[in-house]
């Protein structure tokens, strides 16, 4: 097995398939070599290899000697592993944010023999997987909402937030147009927009804004009259980003300086890195409500799922989330519980109770739990008696 970047959620991958799954059997690739060396402690007799990926060729020299893939790396490299994994017949699990549509590859993966599952982390992925669920419970979905977020224990200055992945991925959050369903219709809307603010208990308040999280679920969840997923931070941060955005600092058109041509949006991705750290306890919030019927009730479906940093490992709270849920599907693949082939959404995972069980089993596992309520409405016809 490969797994493709070794930053913070690569190496809580390494951790957990390296525990879990394949033993000394892993190869870690990776550009940098500190990463590689902060994974080998995870990992101690895995395999780490120093390789700088430029294209889907090199990602194919390392995919087709191994049975299942991991792509961890930024969202630009998302399509290339795609594309990568049909080239060499190995499975993929996926957590790029790529602007690209996975399905459009399912034909060729079909043909090639094997799974890919795109966006295989918390949100998108497990986010989609509790949306399956309840979409699979309804007869009819009438509202589904999806708020996600991973901050900060304690709000931060000055945005309030901490760096604990890919700057670039998180830039594009805020970049890319909100893909949403309104009145049954596909629309898009600013990331950023329709603010509002929402209390989580034990938490506190947060705000919430739009961002372009339904992805697949706007082609396989059919028939819902409203759809949307928002980001989470803590109050004040999305009117500060979008100070940064209106300013150009987010843009990706190169300015030239001394000669050299760069994109702000590179370098505030560079000056986050860099400035944007600081204690590492974080906290991740996923809530899932949906709304619909099931003859002849009402039914209100709300999966929650809350995690913290954990000291025992030093692994942050979105680094837990992602990877784990990632090496769930791993297992999964590695059962030939899924079925396949071909590309596989994640929202098709959580339409399978035995499936979203097995993936909520393995969380629960690493002390990741997830909450379902479901509340039921009949209406009662009047009486005839008089």
């Amino acid at each position: 097995m490969a797994v493709f970047g070794a930053g913070s959620v690569g190496r809580a991958m390494v951790y957990d398939l390296y525990e879990r799954v394949t033993g000394s059997d892993l190869l870690v690739v990776d550009s940098n070599p500190s990463n590689l060396a902060a994974a080998s402690k995870l990992a101690s007799k895995a395999e780490f290899r120093k390789l700088e990926i430029r294209d889907a060729d090199d990602l194919y020299r390392v995919m087709k000697d191994v049975d299942v893939a991991v792509n961890s790396l930024p969202g630009k490299f998302g399509k290339l592993s795609w594309i990568a994994a049909i080239k060499a017949k190995t499975d993929l699990v996926d957590i790029s944010y790529s602007e690209d549509d996975p399905t459009t590859y399912n034909m060729q993966a079909s043909e090639a023999g094997i799974t890919i599952v795109p966006d295989a982390g918390v949100a998108p992925g497990l986010s989609n997987m509790m949306a399956g669920r309840a979409y699979a419970q309804l007869d009819e979905v009438r509202e589904l909402k999806v708020y996600v977020g991973g901050i900060p224990e304690e709000p931060v200055p000055p945005l309030g937030y901490l760096i604990t992945w890919s700057p670039e991925d998180l830039i594009e959050e805020y970049l890319r147009d909100a893909r949403i369903v309104e009145n049954g219709s596909l629309t898009k809307k600013p990331a950023l927009s329709d603010l509002e603010r929402i209390h989580i208990p034990g938490i506190g308040e947060l705000e919430a804004f739009l961002t372009d999280g339904l992805r697949t679920m706007l082609k396989t969840l059919k028939g819902v009259n409203f759809m949307v997923e928002k980001t989470l931070r803590w109050p004040g941060h999305a009117e500060k980003i979008e100070l940064l955005r209106t300013l150009g600092y987010l843009s990706k058109e190169p300015i030239a300086a001394d000669g050299e041509g760069i994109s702000p949006a590179q370098l505030t991705a560079k000056l986050f890195r860099e400035r944007l750290r600081g204690d590492s306890r974080d906290l991740v919030v996923l809530i899932v409500h949906a709304r619909g019927r099931k003859s002849p009730s009402d039914i209100e479906i709300e999966y929650r799922m809350i995690d913290r940093y954990d000291p025992s490992t030093g692994l942050t709270a979105l680094a837990r989330t992602t990877a784990f849920v990632a090496t769930g599907v791993v297992k999964l693949i590695s059962e030939g519980s899924l079925p396949g082939p071909g590309v596989l959404p994640p929202e098709v995972i959580g339409m399978d109770e035995i499936l979203f069980t097995s993936i909520a089993e393995w969380l629960s596992w690493r002390g990741i739990g997830i909450v379902e309520r479901i509340t039921e409405s009949r209406l009662i016809p009047p009486s005839s008696s008089p």
